[in-house]
């Protein structure tokens, strides 16, 4: 790490130790906040029945703690919106501008199936750069809802690009290709792409793509689209059914991040048997001290789901998968700095937390998770991506709710 500065900071709610998370965390010139949702310090939700009661309670507690680690609200450059009813999306948007009216982060909203409790209806995940209100440059589709709902196409600052969730709804709020995903995913990635040029990127510098998909019968369709507009290019990737997107017609969302600089220095990784290549992605992509890895789960190189029916042993399998493609840029876990579980609604959580092993008791990362609706195999129950820091490890400074100003 150039500055080799991590502060790691808790809110004092009762899962951060058992689960072994951080609410918020610095790493250098970066902030970020876990998975956050309107739940006091005694465990109670806040604003039940109120989506924006909760976006407010959600904002307060992230200000706080992104506050005790040296961030501003004013400086995010992400945020990844997370509700229970696509219907109270418009409610949440609105809600959330309120805050970033002059920030307009890249920013991602899908519906999950669930969160923890039932009266949690959005949870918020928010990744800010130091001075990005100042410096940052936002690029703009110039479509109404990024100004209504205060958010930007991409976000670049230095030599970072935040790309937006990003679907195939036309300039005119029509979306494209109904009814066909592949269709829709090509379309997406020509928006990426374009979007990589206007910020000074070339299709090589992307590193990281998540897909939310609505349609899981149709997922190949969009690592298709994903081969034929980026070739030989492979960044890290992880598909997730989820039950609905902005509107009922949109079956793939896709958000991206690229490094500048990166195509000609990146290190692509993979497992043994090389088995991502021909699915159009890498197993992690290191872009100099940082480290994406793609959605890990109980999958053998032969494409086999490994301990089906098992919550704890997948979730146990996808530490070890996440930590073997860290080992091989010269990393541990103990330098994730974020890491994101998916749960399919189905499944049995049949471990609780603060029993088996405790991958992150010594570090600490911001983590988010949530129940979708299915993932790439039936019988995967779990997926989990991630990314690190090298060295992020290193001199980590703790602090806690008693140690607010």
């Amino acid at each position: 790490m150039a500055n080799n500065r991590r502060i790691n900071v808790g809110s004092g709610r009762p899962l951060e130790p058992l689960a072994n998370y951080s609410r918020a965390l610095r790493v250098n010139d970066m902030v970020l906040q876990s998975g956050t949702t309107a739940i006091d310090t005694e465990g109670n939700v806040i604003g039940e029945g109120d989506i924006a009661k909760q976006v407010d309670a959600i904002m307060d507690i992230a200000q706080g703690t992104m506050g005790q680690a040296g961030g501003r609200l004013d400086d995010v450059v992400r945020a990844r919106i997370y509700v229970t009813d696509i219907a109270l999306a418009d409610q949440a948007g609105r809600a959330l501008a309120k805050y970033f009216h002059d920030v307009r982060p890249a920013a991602t909203l899908v519906q999950v199936s669930r969160l923890a409790r039932p009266t949690q209806l959005i949870e918020i995940e928010l990744d800010a750069v130091d001075g990005a209100k100042e410096t940052a440059q936002r690029l703009s589709s110039g479509r109404p809802t990024e100004q209504l709902y205060a958010y930007s196409r991409a976000v670049r600052v230095g030599e970072r690009v935040f790309i937006s969730g990003t679907t195939s709804l036309d300039d005119q709020g029509n979306v494209a290709h109904p009814g066909d995903l592949q269709a829709q995913a090509a379309d997406i990635y020509r928006t990426i792409l374009e979007v990589l040029d206007q910020a000074g990127a070339v299709p090589g510098d992307l590193v990281y793509s998540k897909s939310f998909v609505t349609d899981l019968a149709q997922a190949a369709g969009q690592t298709q689209a994903r081969m034929d507009a980026l070739g030989e290019i492979r960044p890290t990737a992880t598909l997730l059914g989820v039950p609905g997107l902005i509107a009922p017609e949109m079956l793939v969302e896709i958000e991206a991040e690229a490094i500048i600089g990166a195509a000609a220095s990146r290190q692509d990784i993979y497992s043994g048997d090389e088995n991502e290549k021909p699915r159009g992605y890498a197993r992690a992509v290191a872009g100099g001290d940082v480290i994406h890895v793609s959605g890990c789960t109980s999958m053998d190189g032969a494409g086999n789901v490994r301990a089906p029916g098992d919550w704890a042993a997948q979730y146990d399998i996808c530490h070890e998968a996440v930590a073997a493609a860290l080992a091989q840029a010269g990393a541990s876990l103990d330098d994730v700095v974020r890491r994101r579980m998916f749960t399919i609604a189905a499944a049995e959580q049949n471990r609780a937390y603060g029993e088996g092993p405790a991958w992150f008791a010594d570090s600490r990362p911001v983590s988010m998770g949530c129940r979708i609706s299915g993932l790439a195999k039936p019988e995967m129950l779990i997926e989990m991506d991630a990314w690190a820091v090298k060295g992020a490890h290193k001199d980590i400074e703790w602090l806690g709710p008693e140690d607010a100003v």
